[in-house]
């Protein structure tokens, strides 16, 4: 499916059916005030009723469609790539330790950041920050945060995201995935299957109360809805698929960094175990973003320039998907700031789902690109860019401080985590030594690539 070809019917803001929805429940409420209840259920009723065979409709229409540009199958999806290095370096890099330990410690640095205001607009997060004196992008963490005392992630409260308070990187489902990849790849090694997957998330990951994985909000989106199944014994793919309307969204390259980690040069090889690890729960555009991102990540460690990695990422994907061409697009765009990078997105995207895999992904392409090799104008151009943006902020640091290294993160960013990691799974300590994790990285990576 090309650029060309998607038709969005109207973008959601323009579809009045939240509206309705709402009315129809005042309804419900007002027919039994007016002495007519048992009419009143029947109708709603019948509404449930039609509103679930929309969606199974819908879910037949999507799963059922087909495109010979966007497979599902890894064979195919690489007979599609275009010609690519598959292994830049044999062994490991020189500089793997000092390399990795600035990709892990970026991701953690651009999280936090982006977890402050995720999913906020751009006009509201750049008042909030002027209210306060933080710059806007931020050039460190912030100062306030609304709703301080709110629970973030079962063990956090809201106030762990400003730089007064933090004490430990906080908690937070896109670095508990990190930790899911390294605790996979521990116990089944380098060829892990999805179902082996699978089990590493029923094993260390918690339900919340609100059956989500956070406090109101953990896992998101089609992550909640899998683990739950997997937990009442639905497999795989039945759980991760079924009754999923973000099949393309950005949670699968949320998951990818750990592969990128253990694989550095080894673009080919991280792609195919990203590719095991979304397919969960994804397809197509979403299980590709997260083969660029770990293919991107795992060329990071090879070269000095983080657009070079970006070029590389594309290589491990097809040629002809959506994906690859809105990063292509991506590349050839010239933003000065977050404010144009956000509105070329959009301009091209109006009407995608804001926390698609591809519009994120572009904007941690204009950030990287705008960022310049800068580590604070990289993560705070792009945290800035609004959508999901602790995922995009987390992403971009990853890259970024793999190809920079460690010693080129301003300190600022991470002396404020004490050298530890707040996280909620299942048997594991409150509390993780950043440099322990980083090590067990480490260790992976040089026992995976021979070295």
């Amino acid at each position: 499916m090309k650029q060309k070809d998607v038709r969005y019917p109207r973008s959601l803001e323009e579809i009045p059916l939240p509206a309705q929805v709402s009315d129809l429940a005042l309804y419900l409420r007002l027919s039994a005030e007016f002495g007519r209840a048992d009419e009143g259920e029947k109708i709603y009723e019948g509404v449930e009723s039609a509103v679930k065979a929309a969606l199974a409709e819908f879910q037949q229409l999507v799963l059922s469609a087909s495109d010979p540009d966007e497979p599902d199958a890894l064979g195919e999806i690489r007979a599609l790539r275009p010609a690519g290095p598959r292994v830049l370096v044999q062994g490991v890099p020189d500089s793997y330790a000092e390399r990795l330990r600035g990709a892990f410690l970026g991701r953690m640095a651009g999280c936090t950041l982006g977890a402050a205001l995720e999913f906020e607009p751009i006009g509201a997060a750049r008042s909030w920050a002027l209210r306060f004196g933080d710059s806007y992008p931020l050039t460190d963490y912030w100062s306030e945060v609304r709703n301080p005392e709110d629970l973030h992630y079962i063990v956090g409260k809201k106030r762990d995201l400003t730089k007064s308070c933090m004490d430990a990187v906080p908690p937070d489902d896109d670095t508990i995935y990190t930790l899911l990849g390294l605790l996979a790849m521990e116990e089944y090694g380098p060829d892990l299957t999805r179902d082996q997957l699978a089990c590493i998330w029923k094993k260390y990951l918690p339900l919340g109360e609100d059956g989500g994985t956070g406090g109101g909000k953990g896992c998101w989106w089609g992550e909640r809805t899998m683990l739950r199944r997997l937990l009442g014994g639905t497999p795989l793919p039945q759980a991760g698929v079924e009754g999923n309307p973000n099949l393309q969204s950005i949670a699968a390259w949320t998951r990818a960094d750990s592969y990128g980690y253990v694989f550095p040069g080894k673009p080919e090889k991280a792609a195919e175990l990203a590719f095991r690890d979304a397919s969960m729960n994804h397809r197509r555009n979403g299980v590709y973003g997260s083969m660029f991102m770990a293919a991107a990540i795992s060329a990071a460690f090879a070269v000095d320039d983080p657009m070079d990695a970006v070029r590389i990422g594309l290589t491990e994907i097809p040629r002809g998907c959506l994906f690859a061409e809105g990063v292509r697009w991506a590349l050839e765009q010239t933003p000065s700031n977050y404010q144009e990078a956000y509105d070329l997105t959009w301009q091209r995207y109006k009407g995608m789902f804001n926390g698609s895999a591809i519009t994120n992904a572009l904007h941690v392409v204009m950030g990287l690109k705008i960022g310049a090799g800068d580590f604070t104008r990289t993560i705070g151009e792009t945290v800035a860019m609004s959508g999901d943006n602790d995922c995009t902020g987390a992403t971009a640091g990853s890259i970024l401080g793999a190809v920079i290294g460690r010693q080129n993160i301003p300190e600022h960013w991470i002396a404020p985590f004490r050298g530890r990691m707040h996280i909620y799974l299942n048997g594991l300590p409150e509390y993780l030594d950043l440099e322990e994790v980083c090590a067990r990285f480490e260790a992976l990576g040089r026992r995976f690539c021979g070295s």
